[in-house]
């Protein structure tokens, strides 16, 4: 990962110690700001000459396009809602001695730029050589106000070194940029009033589509100089006060440049003026006069409190109010930085991105660092978000739900309009309808209907406050409900309801039939919706009413819920013990992603075809194991091991929000390696372009997920029951970590050191919760216990234990050769399917196996007579081998576990195992082998297994099996060992892990089943 590294590893601090102009719209968007109400991306003030995305975004400002279509079917959106890259407030051009600064051409040295995450400041500084040799020492500070949402402030301090040539400094605010990229050419801005004066500049903006309005308004203070001169400049759709002076060697001079930001939605139109519905550009003259006066009078007026050094008095306030923030909700890890970088660096970006202040402001999968995604909200807020909000400002969730109460009768339209009962939520939208583009998606991912109701269920379960289920809630529950209950199909020949033609979180699987996620939490609404009308109506009567009079619910409609829920097809395999993800899953081929190469095959989506993508079991983020997260009471420990081994080997992580799950899961099941590198990957996965798309903005849904990682993952908080419950282990190379949340108005900090868990209540009252499955009482007296023995004496790996046909050398054909000429020989039919069924077992078992077609019945001496001359032609052809036939990777696999201090055994049915290993050149390579001559029983009887780890003197737990054959791996399990196939995933499916070859052995791949 740390070869994508842009910033060095700091606690508080993301720094950019060396500018890079290939990497410059990565740093962009890893250097953004926010506070909610607008955001900046981390565009230099004074431009860029290179590949450069110049953001400034307020939230809820949009423009509509018109979609465009091949064909249109009925129900299909018209037009689409759009983020606006609004004015560009930040520019600060420079120009010593009439050469303009431009990191792009310019001669720079001593660079630098650093996030303050724990004030909330951007700093840069450089030294600036012009041509003619004019050295001058430049430095910016810049924050958006957490104090004042609607300010933004630069400060410019500008040094000459040993010249007094010429300064010029223009301060803009420019509002010609469009969007980078919109479905429509058109122009969406128009500019209604702009001016620039002694006292301050400003430009007020129409949103055509939408009749949305912005205003701008900058004003700059810089203390006394001599001979400064100033002009003003308006064009079009820019304003600019241009500050001409002679710089004092050695002195440093200040500018703050001072903006306030505001819209139509501060006047009370939180969608505009003009609905999606509606075709016209124009908003009615009385009403534009109406609120380009209160854009004007509330600008000039916020503007004005910050005059005579505002600067350093907003910065005051503004530090002051992150530091509020962060003492929240700052995660604080001992003995790993760049982990601790990681979490901060999220936490920072989720305080931006959203605040609960605006019940018509939802979180957008980027905020505001960038426009891929057009700011829309997705299902991501309720599924990943909503915790990180919940349990540190439990109030801003409130504000989510009346988000999507506010579109609940668009969410009824659409249900209506798709012969549905109920309402049907908008896969991504702005304004509450639906935005997306593509028809796949928003008919397809329908189980946002679910996490809805999941979120109302969540907020009320930790909170403990009814308020929202009481007035809106019941209401949106109902109509949920209704959706699913009329979206489900009785199938008749599996007595149960299908939900069919749906897409999962797996969006590899398209137009399925019974996605497992979909239907668990299509089941668990309706359950939810029983059991939350039920209580509502006995608990609050009269909002129960209010909510029959706007729904018109029956309660027959009960019955419908019920019955649905307990009929809802949930696939399910016996054999392989898993559920399955839909009903054509297991029709698919296994996918091995260690055969992917990054640039062949990534991302996947633009690689490879549609048809290849739907012909493999392949996911692209948790699907079943989602569901197993979100209500992971409901699942026993054995049904997250069962189906985390299966699904965790086909998922390729295209998606960010995929990590973190995989992460929480892994220490479910006990795999703590993989869980930390799976944080890792989820925490840096922007500060470390992972995903090589951090150009494009930063994943604000994954960063959520990377705090769950923590909380519920490495601290193994459980909130979904009726107790809270810990199960907390420390992560590989950390000595500590602490983190604190609210619940039910009690602020809970929990910690870990050494082998230590530290649980104390910080404020509220007592609580009872469970610590490693033992209900205890949190008080303000900190509750100290030791971390569960379980994680303390788990096993660790030590000793690889390897079969050795078709693991160290493949024999196998040779085998079938000599069987082959047995059975030819005795007229018995025998083939590759057979000999499937040989792999790993005795010789002895081999041939009953083969006998089983025999058109006659043979003595025990017969029998003896046929495997002494199988083993002749074995022997002999044995003697064709070499170390040629040493299957590929092995021998590196080797040297790796011998250099890290492994022990090694070979545990082979074959007597000849040492003339094998002699004649490839390996005999003396493993510490014990162990062969038939050993052993009475073989596989899948354990035997030879527990025999090498006696010798070895490795606990059975600390063993490894590497195993070709499914028998092995039979055999490994009964042993208590972890296994490692190779070859075949449908066949292999006991084992922990499945590689397609040898050659992708690793250690890594070993300690990652621990």
């Amino acid at each position: 990962m740390s070869q994508h590294r842009v910033a060095t590893i700091e606690p508080w601090h993301i720094t950019e110690e060396q500018f890079r102009p290939e990497r410059n719209e990565i740093s962009e968007s890893l250097f953004s700001l926010a506070n909610e109400y607008m955001g900046t991306r981390g565009n230099f003030e004074e431009g860029f000459g290179g590949e450069t995305l110049c953001g400034c975004y307020i939230g809820g400002i949009y423009v509509k396009e018109q979609q465009a279509y091949p064909w249109k079917r009925k129900a299909f959106p018209d037009s689409t809602n759009s983020m606006v890259n609004t004015a560009n407030w930040l520019e600060i051009l420079v120009e010593v001695d009439g050469e303009p600064l431009d990191l792009h051409s310019s001669q720079v040295s001593e660079y630098r730029r650093s996030l303050d995450m724990r004030q909330g400041i951007l700093s840069r500084q450089l030294v600036f050589t012009t041509r003619s040799g004019a050295v001058t020492h430049l430095s910016w500070e810049r924050f958006v106000s957490h104090d004042d949402s609607h300010l933004g402030a630069i400060r410019l301090s500008v040094q000459a070194l040993g010249h007094a040539r010429p300064v010029k400094l223009t301060f803009a605010i420019d509002g010609q940029k469009e969007n980078r990229d919109h479905a429509t050419c058109r122009v969406h801005t128009r500019m209604v009033l702009q001016g620039a004066t002694d006292s301050d500049a400003f430009l007020l903006s129409n949103i055509v589509t939408t009749g949305q309005y912005t205003i701008h308004r900058m004003h700059v203070e810089v203390a006394a100089l001599r001979d400064l001169r100033r002009e003003y400049l308006k064009s079009d759709k820019r304003v600019a006060s241009v500050l001409t002076f002679i710089p004092e060697p050695g002195v440093e001079h200040v500018f703050d440049k001072m903006v306030s930001v505001w819209t139509s939605r501060d006047a009370g139109h939180p969608h505009g003026l003009i609905l999606k519905s509606e075709n016209r550009t124009t908003v009615d003259a009385a009403q534009e006069k109406e609120v380009v006066e209160f854009l004007m009078e509330k600008s000039r007026a916020n503007l004005a409190l910050y005059e005579g050094g505002g600067f350093d008095r907003a910065r005051t306030a503004h530090a002051k109010k992150v530091a509020h923030l962060w003492d929240r909700c700052d995660v604080e890890i001992e003995g790993d930085p760049a982990a601790q970088q990681g979490i901060r660096y999220c936490s920072f970006q989720l305080l931006s991105t959203y605040r609960g202040q605006d019940s018509f402001l939802n979180i957008g999968p980027k905020g505001y660092s960038g426009e891929c995604y057009n700011g829309r909200t997705f299902w991501d807020t309720e599924s990943y978000c909503l915790p990180f909000y919940l349990f540190n400002n439990p109030d801003s969730v409130k504000k989510l739900l009346e988000y999507r109460y506010n579109g609940l009768d668009a969410a009824r339209a659409q249900a209506k309009e798709f012969g549905y009962r109920g309402a049907i939520f908008p896969w991504t939208t702005l304004d509450g309808t639906e935005d997306t583009p593509v028809w796949e998606y928003w008919m397809g991912e329908i189980h946002i209907n679910a996490i809805i109701g999941y979120a109302i269920f969540v907020y009320t379960h930790v909170t403990g406050d009814k308020s929202y289920l009481q007035t809106h809630g019941a209401e949106m529950l109902i109509e949920l409900a209704r959706f699913w209950s009329s979206r489900a199909t009785f199938i008749p020949f599996r007595n149960g309801y299908a939900i069919n033609r749906v897409m999962g979180p797996n969006e590899f699987a398209q137009g399925v039939n019974n996605d497992w996620y979909t239907n668990y939490m299509a089941k668990w609404l309706l359950e939810y919706a029983l059991q939350a009308v039920t209580e509502v109506q006995a608990e609050a009567p009269e909002h129960f009413n209010e909510a029959v009079r706007k729904t018109g619910f029956e309660r027959a409609e009960l019955d419908l819920w019920r019955t649905v829920a307990e009929k809802l097809i949930l696939n399910y395999n016996p054999e392989l013990d898993v559920f399955v993800e839909n009903d054509i899953y297991l029709s698919l081929n296994p996918m091995s992603r260690e055969e992917l190469d990054r640039d062949r095959d990534y991302p996947i989506e633009r690689k490879w075809t549609i048809p290849k993508i739907h012909s493999q079991q392949i996911s692209k983020q948790p699907d079943v194991l989602l569901a197993m997260f979100l209500l992971r009471d409901r699942f026993t420990a054995h049904e997250k091991r069962q189906n985390y081994s299966f699904y965790e080997q086909r998922c390729v992580h295209t998606s960010s929000l995929s990590p973190s799950i995989h992460s929480i899961l892994a220490c479910d099941v006990g795999r703590y390696n993989q869980a930390y590198e799976y944080y890792l990957w989820s925490s840096r996965l922007d500060l470390d372009n992972f995903n090589n798309n951090t150009e494009e903005g930063l994943h604000i849904s994954s960063m959520s997920g990377t705090w769950l990682n923590i909380v519920c993952g490495f601290g193994g908080l459980t909130y979904t029951g009726p107790l809270l419950e810990f199960s907390p282990i420390l992560p590989p190379g950390w000595t500590a970590y602490r983190f604190k949340f609210v619940y039910r108005d009690r602020t809970i900090q929990v910690g870990v050191k050494g082998d230590e868990v530290s649980l104390c209540l910080l404020a509220g009252e007592k609580i009872a919760v469970k610590l490693y499955g033992k209900e205890v009482e949190l008080s303000r007296e900190p509750l100290t216990a030791p971390i569960s023995p379980a994680f303390l004496n788990r096993p660790q790996p030590k000793a690889i234990l390897f079969d050795l046909d078709g693991v160290i050398v493949d024999t196998a054909c040779l085998h079938y050769r000599a069987w082959k000429h047995i059975a030819d020989q005795e007229g018995i039919f025998f083939d590759s399917h057979v000999n499937e069924r040989l792999k790993g077992v005795s010789r002895r078992q081999s041939l009953d196996i083969i006998l089983e077609h025999a058109p006659r019945s043979y003595s025990e001496e017969g029998i003896e007579v046929l495997m002494r001359i199988k083993n002749d032609i074995y022997v002999e052809s044995l003697q064709t081998l070499t170390d040629l036939d040493i299957l590929p990777g092995i021998i590196c696999f080797l040297d790796e576990l011998h250099a890290a201090g492994f022990k090694t055994a070979i545990v082979s049915a074959s007597r000849n195992a040492g003339v094998i290993l002699k004649r490839i050149g390996l005999d003396g390579r493993f510490d014990e082998v162990v062969t038939g001559e050993h052993t009475k029983m073989s596989k899948p009887d354990p035997e030879g297994l527990l025999l090498a780890s006696r010798l070895l003197g490795i606990p059975a737990e600390s063993c490894v099996v590497i195993e070709d054959a499914a028998a092995g791996v039979k055999a490994a399990a009964s042993a208590s060992m972890k296994s490692i196939g190779i070859g075949d995933k449908t066949l292999l499916h006991q084992a922990d892990y499945t590689l397609p070859s040898t050659l992708y052995l690793s250690l890594e791949k070993v300690r990652a089943l621990y």
